[in-house]
């Protein structure tokens, strides 16, 4: 009970006086007194609007979201940004008067604070609020900050949050809440002081900034109830967890897939669930990169709020087994070895040695086809032999003999995470009689001497053919990123000269690759998001299939825009201290991106 909020009820008229003096005294008497204060209290906060205090003092777990903007935010890329000492939270929710009436003396706060190493954000974890409706608040009442979607009140529930417009400041170096509770006592649910008569948040960042403990660490923090979505009292793991990873996970996580370990069974699954639990709040897994709110995409493999939300659920209860059969056991998902299916003609490239360590350059091998006529293919896959060492494989093919540029055609490529995309039913790409087809190689040393025999499939189009498919390649290279630059981008328009059907577009950087997406500029000025990769991540390279095509009329600008981070917080940067232009190699960096699409 905070003092001076409740009067002290008088003992001579409490039943719990009575008791204690009935059954034990005054020991007694104090203990079930003070359990009922606690009872009294909770109902008391509830009552007035607020959130009910919670003691934190595990630290916050990595995570990460998209902010309403569609950015994506790490928690723990955050606390490592140069001089940054703590990460203010402030719980935000549509509507709620009490989170408006903060933003101006929030915008204060972060003019006087962020200088000193206070970073702030935003965290909605209303069910209510789309992206589109946070948007356009945070643009009516001039929020500026970034205000994260947690759409699966994942981290409400791991923070326990209850109520908007609490403030949260976390130590970035140690991941503990420092202080929670209200920026001060001025507003409260149905009533305002003109005036702040005690400040709780202020006090709590200088002493933080000190190397202070706070004189007071938690306060009641008035604002909108937050609806949680009440978890499923059981979740089954037969029923409700294996149809969802043999939807999401299996393909991958099987004996022999790329997954490091088969989810076989469910001694196996929860063997690795806080492992699982630790990759789906930071968005590692499932690997599907694309914004959800941008485009919609055939084999969409990313976790849908609620999937996400009964995974977690389960594991946080302990991934029980449940009742019925185990269906992971014996099950095989769909040979990946030709995802087309079966190929009309394979050529084995050439035995291929790679040392075990060094730095390798681009490899080529050439080839007449192996057809004696022009055929049509619905696709050409690439089957690697061995990915241990294997980056990529890039398959083109010109006339042979030419020397012309732009004479050439790109057929297929591959690195992990690809994908080999069929052409439609009535589509295809041509390949004519006597070109040379050129497959560039890209190997990787794993630590000891390997070698890889990787085979290329064929697969002939079937029916007639009317329309042809065609791969555009957007490469930009003039652009130099300065050392120690956490976000530098550029964009590259292409105009197109036709109206065309798109079908699928395919981003392409090295390891300080942040984002990429890709725009249509309509020939009336109007913009139209395609794609976008707000998390880009060079170990999964995706070509992302529009569920439904799009036809772009002639004049319209294709628009690909991206960003580099060439800072010591990118964990995967090679080295953060260098200037990085344009090269073939991981360590150098590319603005490269490809669309395929018909001609109308």
């Amino acid at each position: 009970m905070l003092p001076g909020r409740m009067e002290r009820p008088y003992a001579e008229n409490n039943l719990l006086h009575v008791v204690g003096r009935q059954f034990g005294g005054p020991v007694v008497f104090v203990v079930v007194y003070s359990i009922s204060m606690l009872f009294r209290r909770f109902f008391f906060l509830l009552a007035l609007g607020v959130a009910p205090l919670h003691a934190t003092t595990e630290a916050i777990p990595n995570f990460a979201m998209l902010d309403h903007e569609g950015r994506f935010h790490e928690f723990d890329y955050l606390c490592r940004t140069p001089g940054t000492k703590g990460i203010l939270i402030f719980v935000h929710g549509n509507g709620c008067p009490l989170v408006r009436k903060r933003i101006p003396e929030l915008k204060r706060l972060r003019g006087g604070y962020e200088k000193r190493g206070i970073r702030m954000i935003f965290l909605n974890a209303n069910l209510q609020d789309t992206r589109d409706g946070i948007r356009e608040e945070a643009k009516t009442f001039e929020m500026d900050f970034p205000i994260l979607i947690d759409e699966a009140q994942v981290m409400a529930r791991k923070l326990g949050l209850t109520r908007t417009a609490e403030a949260l400041l976390v130590d970035a170096k140690t991941k503990k809440i420092v202080y929670r509770g209200s920026i001060d006592d001025r507003l409260h649910y149905q009533k305002e002081k003109p005036k702040a008569s005690e400040h709780y948040l202020i006090p709590a960042l200088d002493a933080f900034l000190k190397g202070e403990v706070p004189t007071t660490p938690q306060t009641e923090a008035p604002g909108c109830k937050i609806s949680l979505e009440k978890p499923r009292s059981e979740l089954s793991y037969a029923e409700h967890i294996a149809p969802i990873l043999k939807k999401r996970c299996v393909t991958c996580h099987t004996k022999g897939g790329i997954g490091p370990f088969p989810m076989s069974s469910y001694k196996k699954v929860k063997g690795w669930s806080e492992m699982m639990e630790e990759v789906i709040i930071t968005r590692q897994m499932p690997p599907w990169h694309a914004d959800p709110n941008v485009g919609k995409f055939a084999e969409d493999q990313g976790l849908t709020a609620e999937e996400k939300a009964t995974l977690l659920a389960w594991i946080d209860s302990g991934a029980p087994r449940g009742e019925g059969e185990d269906p992971l056991v014996g099950y095989k998902p769909e040979s990946v070895e030709w995802r087309l299916g079966t190929p009309d003609h394979v050529i084995d490239l050439p035995l291929q040695k790679v040392p075990a360590e060094g730095v390798h350059p681009y490899r080529y091998v050439r080839m007449e086809t192996p057809f004696d006529s022009d055929v049509w293919l619905r696709g050409m896959e690439v089957n690697p032999g061995n990915e241990n060492v294997l980056h990529h494989v890039v398959v083109t093919g010109k006339k042979k003999g030419s020397r012309q540029r732009g004479d050439g055609k790109f057929f297929t490529g591959y690195a992990p995470g690809t994908a080999a995309w069929p052409a439609p039913d009535g589509m295809g790409v041509k390949l004519p009689r006597g070109y040379e087809l050129k497959f560039q190689l890209h190997y990787t040393s794993s630590g000891k001497e390997e070698t890889d025999e990787t085979k290329i499939g064929f697969f002939l189009a079937k029916g007639e053919v009317k329309k042809e498919v065609f791969t555009k390649v957007i490469i930009n290279p003039r652009f130099e990123i300065r050392p120690h630059v956490n976000d530098y981008g550029i964009e590259y328009k292409r105009a197109i000269d036709k109206d065309i059907m798109l079908y699928a577009m395919n981003p392409h950087m090295h390891y300080r690759g942040k984002r990429m997406s890709f725009h249509a500029q309509m020939p009336d000025g109007e913009q139209r998001d395609l794609l976008s990769v707000p998390n880009y991540n060079f170990n999964w390279q995706r070509t992302y299939v529009l569920e439904e095509p799009m036809k772009l009329s002639k004049g319209t600008k294709m628009i690909v825009r991206n960003a580099w981070d060439n800072s010591a917080q990118n964990p995967h940067n090679p080295d953060p201290s260098k200037k990085v232009r344009w090269g073939d190699q991981s360590f150098e960096e590319m603005f490269f991106a490809t669309y395929q699409y018909t001609e109308e």
